[in-house]
């Protein structure tokens, strides 16, 4: 490993890009565990992310081991106890998420990114995380390995140096593509769309968050989650290359959501808060390599999005609190290669491989509308089968049994 007190420009023990869930999560319990960390984003916060803003129970078991599930309050944040699914010809069930609505802790909340974010870079900085605002815009090597970055701000640059740089930097990663990774291709990427409304109705009373499969979006989904306030997010989600083949307009396809005869009269008295805005998603039906010489990748950046809900904040955090578990014991051993840090990869597959390849079945399962009609149909009239569905957000053998073809065949001949 370089020598980096030789070289111009501060040195960290390790360099963190990005200041999303993922990056912050590593960047905290990295300087917790002993290490000094430099968080680089090119924005200011609070800012605005693009997002479904549904905060899962993955997610929740982080936050906790953050020591923040206390500061999401009701006026931060709002419990979320269940999950409204229809199917294409109109069936509708409501699962709950748990039976114990007394709990402390709620199974999910629902938060604007805007909010969320700042309260996880806010804790980082207490930890002693020394943030600054800046546009990276090349990573530093020397020979085959990855000693720092440089930042642009206006017309200065600067360079920083570490023997870890850690990639949180999301969907459209520089760090990433200056590691020489191309931009996954469309059968691997989505493209979400979603606006703020106020005055959406017909929200049950548990909050449940809303997840509609209608024709005109399969094999995506069209979403309605509850927010404090009266708010609601609202947005729909599909796969590139659906997208790409059928020549597909986002925005079209989501007023068409809104003013589907379905929707149409909770929609009534509500109204558009500022702009529908877009984003991409990197699935993780086909992660990207998350380490080698003194680099690691998190979340987005390393393309671990779920393959069947969208959902990407909890696989961001997890892998963030590993990285930052193995940046701590690549210090210990001071050993920054890629063979030490590949373990760090390791340790991700192993929780998440699994689930991720079960959901990029079910991604698949999803395009049939007679299943999807058939399956609901049966939840809504079938606790086993709405507890099973249930499980599936949350449980990987519930998952499994339902990537199975068998599942579907005893459920159909029931």
């Amino acid at each position: 490993v370089p020598k980096l007190s030789a070289m111009s420009g501060p040195s960290y023990d390790a360099i963190v890009v990005g200041a999303g869930p993922g990056g912050s999560t590593a960047a905290t319990m990295m300087s917790e565990s002993g290490l000094r960390v430099l968080l680089i984003d090119k924005d200011s916060f609070p800012r605005d992310k693009v997002c479904g803003d549904a905060i899962s129970g993955k997610s929740m078991e982080a936050l906790e081991k953050l020591g923040l599930v206390d500061q999401f309050e009701t006026q931060k944040a709002l419990p979320t106890w269940g999950l409204t699914i229809s199917g294409p010809s109109g069936d509708q069930v409501e699962i709950p998420f748990t039976k114990d609505r007394h709990r402390r802790i709620p199974p999910g909340i629902v938060c604007q990114r805007e909010r969320f974010d700042d309260i996880l870079l806010n804790r980082a900085v207490r930890a002693g995380v020394i943030v600054i605002k800046g546009s990276v815009t090349k990573v530093l090597r020397k020979r085959d390995v990855v000693i720092g970055v440089a930042t642009a701000s206006g017309s200065e640059t600067a360079h920083y140096f570490a023997p870890i740089v850690i990639g949180a930097d999301g969907a459209y990663s520089i760090v990433a593509r200056e590691l020489g990774m191309e931009q996954l291709d469309d059968e691997h990427y989505s493209a979400g769309i979603r606006a703020y409304f106020s005055g959406v109705t017909g929200f049950n009373d548990g909050n449940y968050i809303e997840i509609h499969f209608v024709d005109e979006s399969i094999p995506g989904y069209f979403w309605i989650f509850p927010l404090e306030n009266g708010l609601s997010n609202v947005g729909v989600g599909i796969l590139s290359s659906v997208i790409k083949k059928n020549n597909i307009r986002l925005k079209v396809m989501f007023q068409a959501m809104v003013s589907h005869p379905r929707f149409i009269e909770r929609f009534s008295n509500a109204t558009q808060l500022g702009p529908t805005k877009g984003w991409g998603l990197p699935l993780g039906s086909q992660p990207r390599s998350m380490a080698g010489n003194g680099w690691m990748l998190v979340g987005d950046a390393a393309s671990l999005i779920d393959p069947f809900t969208g959902e990407g904040i909890g696989n961001a955090m997890i892998s963030g609190i590993l990285a930052a578990e193995w940046a701590q014991k690549a210090h210990e051993k001071q050993d920054f290669s890629a063979p030490f840090l590949g373990s760090y990869e390791k340790n991700v597959l192993e929780l998440l491989d699994d689930e991720l390849k079960i959901s990029k079945t079910m991604q698949r399962l999803v395009k049939r509308k007679w299943l999807l009609n058939a399956v609901i149909r049966k939840a809504s009239r079938s606790k086993e089968v709405s507890e099973t569905i249930t499980s599936m957000f949350f449980d990987l053998e519930a998952r499994q049994k339902m990537a199975s073809p068998w599942f579907y065949v005893k459920l159909l001949f029931a």
